[in-house]
């Protein structure tokens, strides 16, 4: 299973029912008369940490959202009537299950909804449930002080101290926490804080819309679009090739909607543009699911490190481009190979019958690259450089690197060093 960095911390503090946290966190700074048998709280820190790998991997799409964000609850409730069944009426029981089945429910229906006005709801009941979340957390706080407080002072014995904290205690239990002017103006607080998180949200919203509509009318950009100065007539040059692929996109093409499909490929292509020209790169062509790149045509000395920065700033927001494919229902790109060579090309312009031009590369140069993509599935890597790239890299990219071992390309007669990301 691939380990999302990111997500994971997003679910971790965003979205996997914050009270879990601070109600474990409650558990273990108890006093002993209220802290539940040992197993549960280890099972439910466990079973926390599941749900919310399982989540960052699976929760884009909206039926494991809404299954997953359970786990915690499930097991947690499990375990608690296996080591102690009499407690199973615990408010804090419920709270786990109301707010996880609450939040699930409504990131699940976001997911569905594709329109802007229905994710902006969900957003309002999304923060609702975080408020909810905080207030219900302090008011159980309180409540379970106030009782240990009493226990100790001899006011109640241990068996009225549990039942004045089972589900059916809720409401006079809640009703006498709003009393203090304190308590009314924690829940006023968290209020407002809710209200600037939603905001936020419908702000985000908003902009991703708009984002979306930029990337429905990208186009793959054309080599007129991308002038390296004079037209070039042809000529030997050396320069660094970038060769990406998706691996496994034929599949993906025949199984899905050719209209999905080919808005997923636009996005892919578009953002391939967006990182090679702010490296520094000249996009030679799109063919299929293939891009290739150009680098050190102008600063020939620099082509690698420019190359490899683009490779780096790909992957870097690869992640997002799989979180928008998965938000707008589109194919997911699972893996991308890109293969990295330097080498001497015959540059050219070529110039169609309709006079349109564009740039042209054509030597072996481009097929090692091509060779060091297919590699990328060999070796289980997502970028894979030849030596001649490695020996043109700064000390700070070379230290990114380490060896994958020697290859015999076509046309060599001595195998050559790879070598893939740490």
């Amino acid at each position: 299973m691939t380990f999302f960095t990111r997500r994971y911390l997003e679910e971790f503090f965003l979205y996997s029912s914050q009270f879990v946290l601070f109600y474990t966190i409650a558990l273990l700074a108890a006093p002993p008369v209220l802290r539940p048998e040992l197993l549960p709280v280890i099972v439910l820190i466990i079973s926390l940490f599941i749900q919310i790998a399982l989540l960052a991997r699976f929760g884009h799409r909206p039926l494991a959202r809404l299954v997953f964000s359970c786990i915690t609850p499930i097991v947690y409730t499990l375990s608690k009537a296996l080591v102690s069944p009499g407690t199973l009426a615990d408010m804090a029981s419920y709270f786990l299950w109301g707010i996880s089945l609450y939040q699930g429910s409504i990131q699940a229906l976001e997911l569905v909804f594709r329109r802007k006005w229905p994710k902006r709801i969900a957003e309002i009941f999304m923060t609702a449930g975080t408020i909810l979340s905080f207030v219900f957390f302090y008011f159980y706080m309180d409540l379970r002080i106030r009782l240990f407080n009493s226990y100790l002072s001899g006011e109640l014995d241990y068996s009225a101290l549990s039942q004045a904290l089972t589900i059916k205690m809720f409401i006079p239990s809640f009703i006498n926490f709003l009393k203090p002017v304190q308590h009314i103006f924690f829940i006023f607080g968290v209020f407002m804080f809710g209200l600037f998180q939603l905001s936020d949200k419908v702000k985000q919203i908003s902009l991703k819309y708009r984002i979306d509509s930029i990337y429905a009318a990208v186009t793959p950009p054309t080599q007129d679009a991308m002038p390296i100065g004079s037209q070039i007539r042809g000529e030997q040059r050396p320069v660094v090739i970038l060769y990406a692929d998706i691996w496994n996109f034929t599949p993906i093409a025949e199984k899905e909607n050719p209209q999905n499909a080919f808005e997923m490929l636009n996005r892919y292509y578009a953002l391939w543009d967006i990182v090679v020209r702010r490296n520094h790169g000249i996009i030679e062509q799109f063919v299929g699911d293939t891009v290739i790149a150009v680098f050190g045509l102008l600063e020939n000395e620099k082509g690698a490190n420019y190359a490899v920065d683009c490779a780096f700033d790909f992957l870097h927001q690869f992640i997002y481009l799989q979180d928008e494919l998965a938000e707008n229902k589109l194919p997911i790109i699972k893996n991308i190979g890109i293969g990295i060579h330097a080498g001497i090309v015959a540059v050219g312009d070529l110039i169609n019958p309709s006079g349109e031009k564009r740039l042209s590369v054509v030597g072996d140069a481009v097929n090692v690259a091509a060779r060091l993509d297919s590699l990328c599935r060999e070796f289980k890597q997502n970028l894979i450089i030849s030596n001649d790239v490695y020996k043109n890299l700064s000390l700070e990219h070379q230290a990114e690197f380490e060896k994958l071992g020697e290859v015999l390309f076509r046309n060599k007669t001595q195998p050559q060093l790879v070598w893939g990301r740490k």
